[in-house]
């Protein structure tokens, strides 16, 4: 029942920012660019502070890579590109810190299993 409650929150913000970004299509130019790159940053950030570098390194990958692209194509003055480009990272950010979190969670419930096991283990061998 609690991991219904710890999956509504990133859906909910996946499906806001999904609505940013049809929003966004409408109007771009060089600010929002720059806005849209900045968040993306942000969202790459915090992907790091959950180690996504460890748990997740392919995903995290993935928006830095779109981060670098959103800048060239800000440089070039394509800002639509930019500004989609930059949203997408902003996405495989969050997905990066959402798995990075989910596979520490999975280690830390194996901890608990093996550690149960353990303690079951050691109570059969003590004498009644």
């Amino acid at each position: 029942m609690r991991w219904k409650k710890k999956i509504q929150p990133p859906l909910v913000f996946v499906s806001l920012l999904s609505l940013l970004l049809a929003a966004g299509c409408a109007t771009t130019n060089g600010s929002l660019s720059n806005e849209k790159i900045w968040q993306a940053n942000k969202a790459v950030g915090a992907a790091k502070e959950s180690n996504a570098s460890l748990n997740a390194p392919n995903e995290l990958k993935a928006a830095e890579d779109k981060i670098v692209e959103a800048t060239t194509a800000l440089t070039n003055k394509d800002y639509e590109r930019a500004v989609r480009l930059a949203e997408e990272a902003s996405v495989d950010a969050d997905y990066a810190r959402a798995r990075a979190t989910t596979e520490k969670a999975k280690k830390a419930a194996e901890e608990m299993r093996q550690n149960n096991k353990a303690l079951r283990q050691e109570l059969e061998r003590m004498p009644q």
